[in-house]
């Protein structure tokens, strides 16, 4: 059996409510809602105040470092209204959607195509673990 994620029962609620009201707006967007719904329906819930400090939570911040390279930046998960600005990757993108519940030290491939590998290299803010609960 397929071993779900851990989401907080805050964010659980949160991206529910998106995939109901259909709030996605792009396309590629849309088509990830299905694969995050599953996910969402797989998912081992916790309260805000229980998820470890190493899982990547809604709204939090962390380096990304790119295995190629080295090089190392910082973003946030963040709601689709909110991606708009640099270096937010929305929750509802293909990156987006692994790096939800993921731990410091996962690899991700931002393009199924391409070649590129980044790693989760540190949270630098996670909402719950600085106990904004309502972010």
């Amino acid at each position: 059996m397929r071993k779900g994620k851990i989401f907080t029962r805050y964010d659980y609620e949160r991206l529910w409510g998106i995939i109901q009201n259909k709030e996605c707006v792009s396309g590629d967007e849309a088509g990830n809602m299905k694969a995050l719904k599953r996910d969402l329906e797989h998912s081992r819930l916790v309260e805000p105040g229980e998820i470890r400090s190493n899982i990547v939570t809604m709204n939090s911040k962390f380096y990304l470092k790119n295995l190629g390279n080295g090089k190392k930046d910082i973003y946030s998960l963040v709601f689709p209204k909110d991606s708009t600005e640099k270096n937010k990757i929305s929750v509802f993108s293909g990156l987006g959607m692994q790096l939800l519940g993921s731990t410091i030290g996962t690899v991700v491939k931002p393009n199924p195509s391409g070649e590129q590998y980044y790693i989760i290299d540190d949270i630098v803010y996670q909402p719950e673990a600085a106990g904004d609960y309502h972010l």
